[in-house]
């Protein structure tokens, strides 16, 4: 039976209410049965401390006496906005989310859409915290669409934007994640968040954005470190005067994190103890600081061979990360970062079994990451949130979404095909140059007449080239600090007259000939060679000096027309 869209609502708001009703009251009944007269002597705040400081199990009794004394839905919202808080600045992210999910339900009953932002955009903070990105997402991208319905400029441009900022950069979204970072940064100074704690939170996003964007390049940009040592300093400077100790902690974290990725070890173990210190004296609990801190400091303790240090900070990360949730990037890092510090120490069966974990690890992570990926984009083209009433769906509207769905599978089998023939076209047509080339190797071998030599007159530039050639020849293209300027340093000169020489001698740029050398390399070796087709993509794309599989698989299918997946799916078939 159809209704219309204002009764829909009606209906659907009718078994949340009697839920409700009855949990609240028989929630009442149970609590007056079962509460100990001694607990109803205990003060309202004695309670919420026996709640924070128990486990949920034993802390559920003092949460009963707590509700029994509370007239209205307004002051249990109260109540549990609280306990979030408090247990998210504990680092009890799990509890912290069961709480404001208490909290969103009674604000949605007695209708209170400004404090619904607020939990919502609590909500995605406890997600975020504890690496729950798709459930973050979620949770912002509420608390957005109920904030520009309410006009709440403030709250989405400078807490609810930013936040989203922090998913897109774990998603390596960048140029999405500092757009929204300097459309808040540009309004703040009209806001009531100006000069406050969220300034400087957003100062501290903002940085990490720039830092990304400087790890993500493939030649070092000494300007992109200033940039964000400017915010991290603004940052400090406004930290110290609000005395915002997650601020200094943060912040002084980043400016570690900045010098060594400078590679100035000392100044940045400086920082970082610094950190560690203000974390320490001022009870700090969060786990993510934690977290942060000793990975850095475990990785100025590797590239310094001080291995067994490095190892003992690393498990820290280890005890407190294993406990909870396993799709957290930094997790990932830390399992490949002890293996390192094993093989350091010469430990190789301890190294062996912290890269398999690494790499366990790593695929469920890209795995999952695809999924918020994919829900970005949903929001980006606004497709997320649309639904589909349940009352239309009669025969009739059946019948033309299985004919719908009919031709869509028609067309997409069409594309499909035509897709194949297309990859496989372009397969044939790489694997015939590939054998000319290893036809005309062949041939080179063999004695010839000797032919006349370009004659290159600047002795300098001939001294380069052959430099250049020998390097391509030592395979050096394939390290992951092959940039242009250790390049220069290992032909004797400098990066300017290198990459001129490049692009007037090879007609390329200098990314563009590093990634013709590397993916003429992957093409030859993953025809010759058995074991290295049955290495992960992600394995192949780090054998070949790239950062990223999907670096690699865009530059691969840029030059080749095809997928390295297909392509070596055909030569395995072959």
């Amino acid at each position: 039976m159809y209704f219309p869209s204002r009764y829909n609502v009606y209906l659907k708001s009718v078994p949340v209410l009697i839920i409700l009703f009855f949990s609240v009251h028989y929630q009442t009944f149970a609590q007056r049965q079962n509460i100990p007269n001694d607990l109803r002597l205990e003060t309202t705040d004695q309670l919420t401390s026996n709640i924070l400081e128990l486990p949920q199990e034993e802390s559920a009794i003092f949460e009963k006496e707590l509700l029994r004394r509370l007239e209205s839905n307004d002051d249990r919202v109260v109540l549990y906005e609280e306990l979030s808080r408090a247990l998210s600045k504990q680092g009890n992210h799990k509890r912290s989310v069961a709480y404001v999910k208490e909290a969103i339900t009674y604000a949605q009953f007695i209708k209170n859409k400004e404090k619904l932002v607020d939990l919502y955009t609590l909500l995605g903070n406890s997600e975020l915290i504890a690496w729950h990105n798709q459930e973050a997402l979620d949770a912002y991208y509420k608390a957005l669409e109920i904030a520009k319905k309410q006009g709440n400029i403030d709250h989405q441009v400078v807490i609810i934007n930013p936040n989203i900022a922090i998913v897109r950069r774990r998603m390596r979204q960048l140029d999405k994640a500092l757009e929204a970072c300097n459309e808040a940064l540009a309004s703040i100074a009209n806001t009531t968040y100006y000069d406050k704690k969220d300034h400087v939170n957003l100062l501290t996003i903002i940085s990490d954005v720039h830092l990304e964007i400087q790890q993500s390049e493939t030649r070092l940009d000494l300007h992109q470190y200033d940039t964000v040592l400017k915010y991290v300093n603004q940052g400090l400077s406004m930290s110290n005067q609000l005395d915002y100790k997650l601020g200094l902690v943060d912040l002084y974290t980043k400016k570690g994190t900045v010098y060594f990725y400078k590679k100035e070890y000392t100044a940045s173990l400086e920082y970082l103890k610094t950190a560690d210190r203000i974390l320490k004296e001022s009870n700090i609990k969060y786990k993510t600081y934690i977290n942060n801190i000793n990975y850095f400091l475990a990785s100025c303790y590797v590239e310094k061979k001080e291995y067994k240090n490095a190892i003992e900070k690393l498990q820290l990360i280890i005890d407190l990360k294993e406990e909870e949730d396993k799709n957290h990037s930094k997790l990932i890092k830390t399992y490949k970062l002890m293996a390192t510090s094993y093989e350091g120490l010469d430990d190789h069966k301890s190294s062996s079994y912290w890269y398999s974990r690494y790499s366990k690890l790593n695929e469920k992570y890209q795995k999952d990451k695809d999924k918020v990926v994919n829900t970005i984009y949903e929001k980006d083209t606004g497709l997320l949130g649309q639904e589909i009433a349940a009352q239309k769906r009669n025969a009739i509207y059946f019948l033309c979404l299985l004919i719908a769905v009919s031709g869509i599978c028609i067309l997409i089998l069409y594309i499909y095909k035509k897709k194949q023939r297309a990859s496989k076209q372009s397969f044939d047509k790489l694997l015939k140059k590939v054998n000319q080339l290893e036809k005309s190797s062949k041939e080179s071998l063999k004695p010839k007449e000797k032919t006349r030599e370009v004659v290159i007159d600047d002795e300098k530039v001939r001294a380069v080239l052959k430099g250049l050639k020998r390097l391509e020849e030592q395979e050096f293209f394939l390290s992951t600090d092959c940039s242009l300027r250790s390049m220069a340093k290992k032909v004797k000169t400098n990066a300017t007259y290198l990459s001129k020489i490049i692009n007037t001698h090879k007609g390329l740029s200098y990314n563009d000939y590093i990634n013709n050398l590397r993916i003429d390399y992957a093409v030859n070796r993953i025809k010759s060679d058995k074991k290295f087709r049955s290495f992960s993509i992600k394995s192949i794309a780090t054998e070949l000096g790239y950062k990223s599989d999907y670096s690699f698989a865009k530059h691969f299918k840029s030059k080749t027309g095809i997928n390295p997946s297909y392509y070596i799916k055909r030569i395995e078939n072959i």
